[in-house]
This record gives structure tokens, sequence and C-alpha cells, in this order.
């Protein structure tokens, strides 16, 4: 019976051992990734340009410790349409193997195509879509949702408010989105969001003309652009322009969690792919376990994976002591891409460990519960 009791005590210690090996080659590899530069150009007209939106994201990016390269062509009055056929846009996009390109929408154009026949938003989104990825392959789009106007369409005696014209073009743009098939950074809805909660006050994320961001208005984009991006809240970034700290904590709370809490909505996935490291056995088909997010998390976080082919998936949680905490999932799953919440009531602060194992590999990453 003790060489039972041996034989199971080395088991875990041997387990113990792979796991913290594991998790130094993971941590090497996540701080890489979290240094990696990514490469950013901005696509849009006056809308980017009034307060400078790109500048504003490169703040928040480098106040929250991240290197970012960006470049932008923002010409006032400048139309996806016409960046679609744009040799100047063109020769941006082709400019460099770009990790992500972000496309400015103009909200009455999206909304009502039937009326605004000389600018098609969705054949400019294919266009601007094939354009980029036969310049790379793997540079992510982003198209941010605009904004409906202050006054809606009543300045040309129609009936729509603020509010119908915003769900107009919510409505739009999930369905180019499904069927384009492009991430959306839902800037109209955190706006939506924060106009709904305060009353709609005038000129308030808009200025004077009804239709352009305030610098409120272009923070809160730049926030939401940011979290899509980085799938991570810009909360507590000190970086706050020229608002005073709390409107900004508003502001990038709203943001955050207007992104975040629908992901799969908006079709972001991570850019970051960390399932080289933490692998215990694999071949050369096996399935994918990606980094939850957000992470540090205090309550909610999600758990990405990729399984290759029909298979039984077991994900679980471990502390550093390689003792057993909680099951997320055990059950069969068909091929395909999955995002799974856990939820840390009962965890202790602390580090964990999370593990997938089916019937091509077993992986390990890391996660951390603050509350």
């Amino acid at each position: 019976m003790k060489h039972k009791n041996d034989i199971h005590i080395l088991k875990k210690v041997l387990l113990i051992i792979i796991m913290l090996f594991n998790f130094a080659c993971y941590s090497s590899a996540q701080e890489s990734n979290q240094n990696h530069q990514l490469e950013i150009l901005f696509i849009g007209s006056s809308y980017f340009g009034t307060d400078n939106l790109p500048n504003i994201f490169y703040e928040l990016v480098t106040n929250s410790g991240k290197e970012v390269y960006f470049d932008s062509y923002i010409p006032g009055g400048l139309l996806l349409d016409d960046h679609a056929s744009s040799s100047i846009t063109e020769e941006k996009i082709m400019s460099r193997k770009w990790d992500f390109i972000v496309l400015q929408g103009v909200g009455s154009i999206l909304a009502y195509p039937d009326y605004y026949i000389n600018h098609p938003v969705y054949p400019a989104i294919i266009t601007l879509k094939d354009k980029i990825l036969n310049n790379c392959p793997s540079t992510r789009i982003i198209y941010c949702m605009p904004w409906a106007y202050e006054d809606g369409m009543t300045w040309l005696g129609w009936a729509d408010t603020y509010v119908d014209m915003q769900i107009k073009i919510y409505d739009k743009t999930i369905k180019y989105s499904n069927e384009i098939g492009f991430t959306i950074a839902p800037v109209g809805w955190a706006w939506y969001r924060i106009l709904e909660e305060s009353g709609y006050p005038l000129h308030y994320l808009h200025v004077r003309d009804w239709n352009h961001p305030s610098i409120k208005g272009s923070y809160i984009m730049a926030c939401v652009i940011y979290s899509t991006i980085y799938i991570n809240s810009t909360s507590n970034n000190p970086f706050h322009s020229s608002l005073d700290e709390s409107e900004a904590s508003y502001f990038q709370e709203i943001s955050s969690s207007t992104v975040l809490d629908d992901i799969e909505l908006w079709k972001i996935t991570p850019y970051f792919d960390t399932s080289s490291t933490g692998n215990f056995k694999s071949n050369g088909n096996s399935d994918i376990l990606h980094q939850n997010f957000p992470n540090p998390f205090s309550s909610v976080t999600n758990i990405p994976f990729n399984i290759k082919q029909y298979s039984f998936v077991e994900i679980n949680i471990y502390d550093l002591f390689g003792r057993y905490w909680s099951n997320i999932v055990c059950e069969y799953k068909n091929p395909g891409n999955y995002i799974i919440p856990f939820n840390s009531e009962g965890l202790p602060n602390g580090s964990y460990f999370y593990n997938i194992r089916t019937n091509n590999c077993s992986q390990i990453k890391k996660l951390q519960v603050i509350k």
C-alpha cells in the first residue's frame, strides 16, 4: 500500500513539475507577444480626423505599456466608396503587412442605402477587403459601427430620431459583418448606451454640427477600438485626453463593457496565438487552447479554443500546487472555434492553470483571479 501511495505522490509531483515548466515557457512567450508592436492603419474621413482619433488611440496603447505603430489616411469628406477606388488608399494598404486595418463608417449612408445610392457601403467594404487581404491575408479588418446624427434624420423632415437611426445602423452593421466577414468595433453602440444613461444631453458626444464627434465622442471611439483590438479593458488607463478623470473613467468602463460583453456578436477573436507554448503532447493535427480574456479578471473571463476534429474535450482549473478546483468543459465537441465563459466564484485571489485535454493533445495556460 505504501508503494502505491509513493507512486501516486511521485505522479503528482511530476505533474506539478510539468505544469511549472510549461508555465515558464508560456510566460516567456506571452511576454514576447505582449511586447509585439502591432502595426495598424486607420482609413476614414474627418470623423477620425476631428480630434486626431489615431493619436488618442496611440496614447491609450502606450499608456497601457504596449507598443504600436500606426498610420492613417483620413482626409475630410472621403467615404468608404471613395477609398475603395482611391490609388492613395491602395498605396497605404500595400505599404506594410498590417496587423489591423480600421475602417470608419458614416451612419447615414449605412442606415439608408436606398436613399444614399451614390455611396454604397456594402460593395465598398468588399472591395477594400479584397485589396487588404490580397496584400496580407492575415490582416484583421475592423469596421467601426457608426453613430447616428444627434437629430436623427428629422433635419430632412423624416420621422427617424437619433434612436431610430442608431437601431438601423446597428442592424445593418451586424448584417454586413455576418455576410462580408469583418470584426465590429461597436462605437455607435457605446455612444448609444452613454447617451441613453445620461438622458440624451445636447452636444455631449456630438459637436454643434449634429454629426461630428466631440472630444468625448472621439475618446469613447478610441477606447472601443482599443478593447476591440487588444480584447482588454481600458479601465484605469491613465490617459484621459482633455477629460476629467471621473468622466474618462466612466467612458472607459462603458466602452470596455460594450466590447467585451459581446465579443461573439462583434466577431472578435484573439490576435495573439500562444498555442505553441504549454503543450504536454501534440501531433500535426493538434487542437489549440488560447489565452483567456480578460486576464487578470475579477468575476468572469472567456476561454477560447479550437477543435480540429470531433473529440471528447475536458477543461479543468488547477492551482499552482496541481490541486483540482473546477471543471469548465466535459463533453464531446464538433470541429470548430469555441469561447467558453468561466465564473471565478469560489476561487480565491491568485494564479491558476487551466488545462485542455482532447483526443489529440493536452495543453495548459495560466489565468489570474483578482478580486
